[in-house]
């Protein structure tokens, strides 16, 4: 079976044992399983390699400036070749020292080095790279690194090379500058190699950045072509200042990559292991067009086909690969990974593909990095789109592929996260993964040398050899695969009378066993029966609901587990106490009712099936004259049904003058009139972690989670999510329903999280929460807290401060935003600093401790503007309240991976992400089928489950407006005997 519902806690909790038998036994190999292993057998170690290239004297007129000692610089590229022992690789070094004009000073000691200009000075211009063979060899702690052959790339008959900028007429170039400040001239002889790879012939391919291009050399070093973009070959051959001493091709690269920013030209090969295929990476996007894609996210990868002697042939394909956004390179809550002085994000610029293998055809290995936190990511080639020849290969195409987000009807690259230094521990001894993680080469299944490029010392950076056991973990049997959803693998079911927007349909849950569904039907206060014997023909079960006891409200969840199905009533007054009833699922028979809290909104069994929690909202009165309490009501079957202990949790020791009221975080929002912390506090949704150790509630109207311990019913502790910021780049919005996708930021404007759904999943032994940041205000006959900006602005209840740049008259775009009159106040005057929305329109990821580690940014509305147009945001309509509101949460384990199914309540339709690694998390599908014109299809996603039939797992979304259940089969992206 693909699918493993509930099992993907243990899997990862064996995952964080293997990390700590690796750590405390690095130096002894004995994890290396290295069956039929020719050569030393490697563990882990780190070689510093300090060969002196001399030193250089900066100087600038009668100005002198800093003397620097040079090293050689080895980690630009590395390779491995299959065909020989295991304790053998090979790097490259690029076009040698040098730095950027800007930011010089530190280096050289001289300010205005470059007279303002942007370019590079090189300390060496002569310099000629090289490729250099290396050799492991000892056992053990006496493992040992040397150089056994040194390579200089030459042109035809040996001719010199260098390092300098060419000259190109349709492509950006650099200016130049010798340590003496003196400009140089472009040289067609200038390479500057980034990566390289070695045929079973002895030649070797090797990517450089000026071009870019690709330079086939000979075992001995000799240049024997040079492939640059088309349009680009007769400025090397016909340049004044000297024609290339060899020979130069255009055949192949499509005139496209011309476009490439200067120093992001090709920066990684890989070779499939049957030397058919060569495959580059640019480093990252496109300048294209020149100054407009900062943001971009979109990465060009290319697959070539080669002749059997090694040449090429052709290019074959074209892919698209997406960046991770900066803000996935650190955890702003803990301060760690790659944020700048101010504490924010990277520039996404930052972001670059810096290294790859090929474990197979179209299976390959990638080292994404921002500055100091590298990733190494699995790659699926075989099922993204061929973009080839088609127009955005052209540069007359606008707006140009590197100006999307997303493309329509388009597959990115598969990308799984394998390792990352960040989050997972290095062996002892390690020191941490530095800059420029440019080489890395894998020695067998599970050790590689990772190599840093270290500018041959010019910023005092070493450079480093590490040999970690990084294979284990980013290398597995076959290429990563996704999940899809396919509308014509799916069927719907409503039952007779279901009106529009009346909730005929508000939650599910599934009984595998007996193959039904359970239904909450608002519209008939019923709880439906569906038979899904056939899933995709779903039909009315006999009988046809529940028989639900007399003298309650309407039913508000259901859940299944083990031998039972759980519905949550309200109370004939949701005010007072509600009920959850119990019933049999072999024969529906009512077994008992429990008398738990006030407005239970939602119910769920623990991973046993022995305890049910219930979340009691405790919902005030439409004119706020009564509110009762909020609480969480734990019912213990262990003992037997007939004897079932029922306890409430309830808040009041954080009330004012209580036990615990100077442990209730400031940011925890208590707004009700005149109601205390215990009435406020309105749980929504549970989640139970994965170990049977913790309940995660969401506090929705109040933005903040309770945490509690499952086995003494405790409090753990509240946690205030806070909130987003709408001003930082990747948290975009569109604010106004004039009916266009307007996604920009809004510096002063904030979301507060405020989930609605809730789900729990462990990844390397740790237990993680991730939430669907709906959004939701009070608002009452008898309170509300909505109000618009503009009225915000201009108004006294409370106005907002003038230190808002929304101050004094806000923008057209942003009057209409639906904020919050009782939220932003941060200094406890009489006026508003920030600027507070419902919802983050996002989801994201915490840990157990309620710190957050991922959030989707503006990826939701991204994803859904790319497929539907302006008619994202519910037609746009929806752009002022909550964007597409993430409501609810189904998690799915599949060949150890953990993905989330998210269900956008206003947009309609799935997301799916894989979440497995929070620092991983990528973008695998949305479906949606509404058909905004005729106002038909799924609308109103609500609750949403899985379950399994006949082995093949699905996926039921409850929808409220449309009021019918969608039923989809999940394809696990991968065939099965």
């Amino acid at each position: 079976m693909i699918f493993e519902p509930q099992m993907y806690g243990r899997k990862f909790w064996a995952l964080s044992l293997a990390i700590g038998i690796i750590a405390t036994s690095a130096c002894s190999g004995d994890r290396n399983n290295n069956r039929g292993f020719r050569g030393t057998e490697p563990n882990s170690r780190q070689f510093i390699v300090n060969e002196s290239l001399g030193s250089v004297e900066f100087s600038k007129g009668a100005v002198t400036g800093n003397t620097k000692s040079l090293s050689l610089a080895i980690g630009s590229g590395a390779f491995r070749p299959i065909g020989e022992s295991n304790d053998v690789f090979y790097t490259v070094t690029d076009r040698g020292p040098s730095i950027p004009c800007v930011g010089s000073e530190a280096v050289t000691g001289i300010a205005n080095f470059c007279d303002g200009n942007t370019g590079s000075i090189f300390a060496q211009p002569d310099y000629s790279p090289q490729i250099i063979k290396w050799q492991l060899s000892g056992v053990g702690t006496g493992l040992k690194l040397q150089q056994s052959e040194v390579i200089t790339i030459t042109g035809s008959g040996g001719s010199a090379i260098n390092g300098l900028p060419n000259n190109f007429a349709q492509a950006r170039i650099e200016k130049a500058y010798d340590n003496r400040g003196v400009e140089l001239l472009p040289s067609a002889n200038g390479i500057d190699p980034e990566a390289l790879v070695r045929l079973n012939n002895g030649n070797f391919w090797v990517a450089e950045e000026n071009g870019p291009s690709l330079l086939l050399i000979s075992s001995s070093g000799e240049i024997l072509e040079r492939q640059v973009p088309a349009g680009l070959g007769n400025d090397l051959v016909n340049d004044s200042n000297g024609a290339a001493s060899y020979p130069v091709s255009e055949s192949i690269i499509p005139g496209i990559f011309a476009k490439r920013k200067v120093d992001r030209g090709i920066e990684a090969l890989a070779l499939s292991p049957d030397n058919k295929h060569l495959y580059f990476f640019m480093q990252g996007p496109l300048d294209n067009p020149e100054g407009g894609v900062a943001e971009s996210r979109i990465v060009r990868v290319v697959k070539v086909e080669l002749n059997d002697d090694g040449t090429a042939n052709a290019i074959v394909g074209e892919y698209l690969y997406r960046l991770d956004p900066p803000a996935h390179f650190a955890i702003k809550s803990t301060a760690k990974g790659d944020l700048d002085s101010s504490g924010n994000f990277v520039a996404q610029s930052e972001v670059t593909i810096n290294e790859a293998i090929a474990i197979d055809d179209d299976y390959l290995v990638v080292v994404e990095q921002a500055k100091t936190v590298s990733k190494f990511y699995r790659l699926n080639l075989a099922n993204a789109t061929n973009v080839l020849g088609t127009a955005w290969d052209s540069s007359f195409t606008s707006p140009s592929l590197e100006q999307q987000s997303l493309v329509a009807n388009t597959q990115f690259i598969t990308k799984q996260l394998g390792f990352d230094s960040l989050t997972m521990p290095l062996p002892a001894g390690i020191d941490p993964l530095a800059e420029n993680i440019e080489g890395f080469a894998l020695l067998d299944a599970n050790f590689g040398v990772v190599l840093n490029d270290n500018n041959y010392g010019l910023t005092g950076i070493s450079s480093t050899v590490k040999v970690l056991p990084v294979g284990a973990f980013v290398v597995t049997s076959s290429a990563p695969v996704e999940p899809k959803l396919d509308y014509s693998k799916s069927a719907s079911f409503a039952v007779s009378g279901a009106a529009y927007d009346m909730g005929a349909a508000t939650s599910v849950a599934g009984d595998t066993t007996n193959k039904r569904l359970f239904v909450v039907n608002g519209q008939n206060k019923s709880v439906d029966i569906v038979d899904v014997t056939d899933p995709l023909a779903p039909v009315l079960a006999t009988p046809g609901a529940l028989e639900l006891p007399t003298g309650l409200g309407a039913p508000k969840w259901v859940t299944t587990a083990g031998l039972y199905v759980a519905v949550a009533l309200d109370n004939v007054n949701p005010q007072d106490k509600g009920r959850v009833a119990l019933y049999l699922l072999s024969d529906l028979s009512l077994v008992e009712t429990f008398e738990v809290g006030s407005s239970p909104k939602m119910a769920i069994f623990d991973l046993f099936g022995s305890r049910i929690v219930v979340a009691n909202e405790g919902q005030p009165s439409a004119d706020y004259s009564v509110d009762p309490v909020g609480s969480i009501s734990v019912i213990d079957l262990r003992d037997g049904v007939t004897v079932a202990d029922v306890t409430e949790i309830g808040f009041s020791d954080f009330n004012i003058g209580g036990s615990r009221a100077a442990e209730l975080p400031a940011g925890v929002r208590v707004f009700g009139p005149g109601a205390s912390v215990a009435q406020d506090l309105e749980p929504e949704h549970i989640a139970v972690a994965l170990d049977n150790t913790k309940l995660f509630v969401s506090l929705q109207e109040n933005n903040a989670v309770a945490i509690i311990n499952f086995a003494d019913k405790s409090i753990d502790r509240i946690v205030a999510l806070g909130s987003k910021d709408f001003g930082v780049k990747g948290n975009e919005l569109d604010t106004s329903s004039d009916g266009n996708v307007s996604m920009r930021n809004w510096p002063g404007v904030y979301g507060l999280y405020q989930p609605d759904g809730i789900g729990a999943y462990r990844f390397g032994g740790k237990n993680y929460f991730i939430t669907a940041n709906e959004g939701r205000s009070r608002n009452y006959s008898g309170f509300n807290e909505e109000r618009t900006v503009a009225a915000l602005v201009g108004g006294t209840d409370p106005g907002v401060d003038a230190s808002n740049p929304n101050f004094p008259t806000p923008d057209t775009e942003l009057a209409d935003l639906i904020v919050s009159n009782k939220a932003g106040n941060t200094d406890s005057d009489d006026e508003i600093e920030e600027i507070s929305a419902f919802g983050a329109r996002s989801f994201a990821i915490w840990n157990e401790q309620g710190e957050l580690l991922f959030d989707s940014g503006s990826d939701l509305a991204m994803v859904t503007a790319a497929s539907l147009g302006a008619n994202f945001n519910d037609a746009d309509t929806a752009s002022p309240a909550n964007g597409a509101a993430p409501k609810g949460i189904a998690l799915v384990s599949s060949l150890s991976r953990i993905y989330a199914f998210v269900s956008l309540a206003r947009t309609g339709g799935i997301a799916i992400y894989d979440v497995t690694s929070p620092l991983g998390v990528q973008f695998i599908q949305y479906v949606n089928n509404r058909d905004f014109a005729n106002n038909s299809g799924d609308e109103g996603a609500d609750g949403i489950t899985t379950f399994f039939i006949d082995s093949q797992a699905y996926l039921a979304i409850a929808n409220g407006k449309s009021g019918n259940v969608r039923i989809m089969e999940i394809d696990p992206g991968v065939t099965t005997p």
